[in-house]
This record gives C-alpha cells, structure tokens and sequence, in this order.
C-alpha cells in the first residue's frame, strides 16, 4: 500500500498529516524510523495484552513528511481489523480515540471529517 495524503479509517473519520509535522515531534511520540526511513509507531489497543498479542493502531510516516499510512491491525501486523465491530468495541474504540487525540493535539495529523 502506498503513502497518501489522506487516510479513511472505516466507521471513524478521515485524516490527512499535518501541515505543521516536524520529524522531532515524530520522536517524542515514540515512532521509531526503520532502515528505510519510514517512521513507524504502534500502540497497543487492549491494554491488558503484550503489544505483539494486542489489536494495534499503526501509523507510519514516509521519509519526507509527504505521505502516511493509518490502520488497526491484529496482532504481528498480519490482519486489518474493523475495532468498531469488535466485541470489545467500546473500549477499543476509546483507546483508539485517545491515540488519535493525541497525534491531531501535537500536529501529526487533522481530521477533515
């Protein structure tokens, strides 16, 4: 899958990076740049498991800041999962909000709908 402009996150809204990102604030949120130079965070959304056992929100930044790629995957990156129809959904879905709060509050991303 290629780096967009702008991602839809299935039952949630859509995003699109930040005009404002600096690669310093990618840091200090704990994304960590990988040998290609992408820059890559996962966060845990059931907190009661490992992070590797766990649905995760992944987000990953291209190496210019012009693109990204938003998802919630199951556990070792092998499957998207819809966290809005999950039995644990609401929990999740808070979690999720969280993370996503957060990454809009310091400039990572916008929501535009």
């Amino acid at each position: 899958m290629a780096f967009e402009k702008s991602v839809t996150i299935a039952g949630d809204a859509t995003y699109q990076l930040s005009d404002q990102l600096k690669k310093y604030t990618l840091g200090d949120l704990g994304f960590v740049t990988n040998n290609a130079g992408i820059h890559v965070l996962h966060r845990a959304l059931e907190p009661e498991k490992a992070l590797a056992n766990s649905i995760q929100l992944k987000v990953s930044v291209n190496q210019d800041l012009t693109g990204f790629k938003m998802s919630t995957v199951s556990a070792g990156d092998v499957v998207r999962v819809d966290i809005f129809k999950n039995n644990n959904a609401e929990e999740i879905v808070k979690l999720y909000h969280f993370f996503i709060d957060e990454l809009v509050q310091r400039g990572i991303i916008e929501k535009i709908n």
